[in-house]
């Protein structure tokens, strides 16, 4: 049974029979707002908002009486009454949206059609008309701009000559049937194909500035040469021309050039005094750093200290 959604509804509930010989129809039960239990659309069960008590129809049927309350909820609608000596009664009816529930089974309704999904004739009121044929207006245009440029880049032609073409045009002023879109298409067309013409003049620049001898091959050659030549004489140099003498502060970051100064520090001239290191500079005899062993007679480690 399909219900309109927050519509009031009068049914016969039953039959209430009697709970021990399964059979006999209880007719004197009081059945009042709280024995109506209800649940909306698989919610938990609570006695139903609409006051009256459930009077007796006959054999067994009472009439039970649900308001707009009862019935503002779409899905299933579960009924449950169980009354002391008969047999507990239940009755599932369906919620349905007013507008469905009006396409369904009002007087007026529409010859269902297996094959009809919508109807059109059935769309009320100008603005949605009016937005029907705007979307198809937009996209009819689309299509054309679309294939227009397929057909420009394919071709690779002059975009205003394809812009210009008056088939092309016609046939979006055929479509939309407005020759307002028609000159709209035309002027957004030709500032496109203008746009078009620059990218395209930019594009045979580049081409030709890539070309063999042309001005980005010439700068990359150039470049090929600096780093075969030039660099490679660069490298060479490094490890033929003296470094300055220098070496980094304790707990600082050094220079490569201090770092190998201090491994050459470290193995090459030093004096050992008690618990002191004493690494030499170039000269033999001025300090350049100095390290603490923790033993004099067996150290096993060495802290820099200057």
């Amino acid at each position: 049974m399909f219900l309109k959604q927050s519509t009031a509804y009068t049914f016969r509930l039953g039959p209430f029979l009697d709970e021990t010989d399964g059979k006999t129809a209880e007719t004197g039960l009081t059945i009042s707002q709280a024995d109506v239990r209800l649940s909306k659309a698989g919610g938990n069960f609570a006695q139903k908002n609409e006051s009256s008590s459930s009077s007796h129809d006959e054999i067994g049927f009472y009439i039970c009486v649900l308001d707009t309350t009862d019935t503002n909820t779409c899905g299933e609608l579960l009924v449950a009454v169980h009354e002391s000596g008969a047999l507990p009664v239940f009755k599932t009816l369906q919620v349905v949206e007013e507008h469905i529930y009006a396409a369904l089974f009002a007087a007026s309704a529409a010859a269902f059609d297996a094959n009809q999904r919508v109807d059109v004739a059935k769309i009320e009121g100008s603005d949605a008309t009016d937005q029907i044929n705007a979307a198809c207006d937009a996209s009819i245009v689309t299509y054309n701009l679309d294939h227009l440029l397929k057909t420009a880049v394919a071709s690779n032609t002059d975009m205003t000559t394809e812009v210009t073409d008056g088939s092309v045009l016609s046939n979006l002023m055929t479509k939309t049937g407005d020759t307002s879109d028609y000159a709209y298409a035309t002027d957004s067309l030709e500032a496109l194909g203008e746009d078009a013409d620059a990218i395209l003049a930019d594009t045979n620049e580049l081409q030709g500035d890539w070309a063999n001898g042309g001005r980005l091959d010439t700068i990359i050659d150039s470049i090929l040469v600096d780093t075969g030549t030039t660099l490679d004489g660069k490298l060479d140099g490094v490890w033929t021309t003296a470094i300055t003498e220098s070496y980094a502060a304790d707990g600082s970051a050094g220079t490569p050039a201090q770092m190998l100064y201090m491994i050459w520090c470290a193995v090459h001239e030093f004096s050992i005094s008690s618990t002191t290191i004493t690494g030499k500079k170039l000269d033999g005899s001025t300090t350049a750093m100095t390290w603490t062993i923790n033993s004099a007679s067996e150290p096993t480690s060495r802290t820099r200290a200057s």
